[in-house]
């Protein structure tokens, strides 16, 4: 099929959205289908795409958002449905974006079927942060978004359930993200991250994921203040990019609490370092509020790190049955998982294996990427799942 996704950026800061999309596109373009890859910039876009190498996504650029509010020109939308016309589907991603009604528009315009994944962004929690302003957006912009697409695109039976409270729609589907599993096909040595950042001596645990307010980075920081003074100190990695007063506070937060020295921030880290450090981590953490599909949580897992998570998490179930545990979003219920996991080396190992092999059955290519293939050959001929 000829397929065209859409989001606007392509940079990793931009979270879990761009990660996804990029993998939808990898994945299926080495299936076979003609896969168009249509954005504003291409900055964190694989090499072997803009190499063009088989079995690769085309890259269309539009050029930078200039005009107001982050919207497309008249002259990008006009691109934007030319190369619609010619996709037998169009998947745009994402709700909150201004340009992204103007492309569900050109598709339209232009007779080409559109899907929508909606990214947890109409979860209860997302819905309660400005919702004065997301209900005007839905309620004049925004409200193609909402009665549209031939299809919407959930992850979980939880995220479906938060969504159709306010998508005026019947079709909407719950499939997994397609997550690029070559990467996995081996489990990666922690060598080059223990060159990076040293042999540590202490239990590890990992955060990896936007260092912003919703992912709670402050419950994590409290838990290693309480094992500190219980005698059991951890080391904490915190891998990711935010706002520097945000990450000043929670630097001045460690402090204060003495445990300045067992908390680092690394910044940024990505490719074949940032599975290095999933593998040099006893435990991945992330007491986040609110995550949609929460990729960090599988790659963790996928590098046989057990994770701990929260039922803020839209795929907690699926996580929880790979092994993962599951705590209320609380110092001392991080505190007690991380020390009940670390301190047994044999269960540790043994929710490493474990969990890697239920995300490999769950995440399985050919199942998740066939369910796809069938919600666009739908689309594309007018009918419904």
């Amino acid at each position: 099929m000829k397929l065209l996704h859409y989001f606007p950026s392509t940079r990793f800061t931009e979270g879990g959205t761009v990660r996804a999309a990029i993998d939808f596109c990898s994945v299926l373009a080495r299936r076979g289908h003609d896969v168009t890859w249509l954005t504003c910039d291409d900055y964190d876009v694989p090499q072997s795409w803009k190499d063009k190498e088989p079995n690769t996504p085309t890259i269309k650029l539009l050029g930078p958002l200039q005009k107001t509010g982050k919207r497309l020109t008249k002259q990008q939308i006009s691109k934007a449905a030319e190369v619609a016309k010619e996709m037998d589907v169009t998947h745009i991603h994402a709700m909150w974006m201004p340009s992204n009604p103007q492309m569900a528009k050109a598709c339209d315009s232009v007779g080409t079927p559109w899907v929508l994944s909606t990214h947890g962004m109409l979860d209860d929690w997302c819905m309660e942060q400005r919702p004065l302003k997301k209900k005007l957006y839905l309620s004049t912009v925004g409200r193609i978004m909402l009665r549209g697409a031939n299809t919407f695109l959930t992850t979980a039976e939880a995220e479906k359930s938060q969504s159709e409270k306010w998508l005026k729609h019947e079709n909407i589907a719950v499939i997994p993200y397609i997550v690029d599993l070559d990467p996995y096909q081996d489990v990666p040595s922690p060598q080059e991250a223990i060159d990076k950042y040293g042999v540590v001596d202490e239990p590890t645990v990992l955060f990896l994921s936007r260092v912003h307010e919703k992912k709670s980075i402050e419950t994590l920081i409290d838990a290693t203040a309480i094992l500190n003074e219980r005698g059991y100190p951890i080391r904490v990695f915190i891998a990711g990019t935010g706002e520097d007063t945000y990450i000043k506070s929670l630097q001045d937060r460690a402090s204060a609490a003495g445990v300045s020295k067992l908390v680092t921030f690394l910044g940024m880290v990505v490719g074949d370092l940032k599975l290095s450090l999933y593998a040099m981590a006893d435990i991945f953490a992330l007491p986040t509020q609110q995550e949609n599909f929460g990729l960090v949580y599988t790659e963790a897992m996928l590098c046989e790190t057990p994770a701990i998570g929260t039922k803020g998490t839209d795929i907690w179930k699926e996580l929880e049955e790979g092994g993962a545990v599951i705590a209320d979003r609380t110092p001392q219920a991080f505190a007690d998982a991380i020390q009940t996991l670390t301190s047994d080396k044999e269960l540790l190992k043994v929710k490493g294996v474990e969990g890697r092999k239920r995300i490999l059955k769950w995440l399985d290519t050919e199942t998740v990427a066939s369910k796809y293939e069938n919600m666009y050959q739908s689309a594309s001929s007018g009918h419904q799942l």
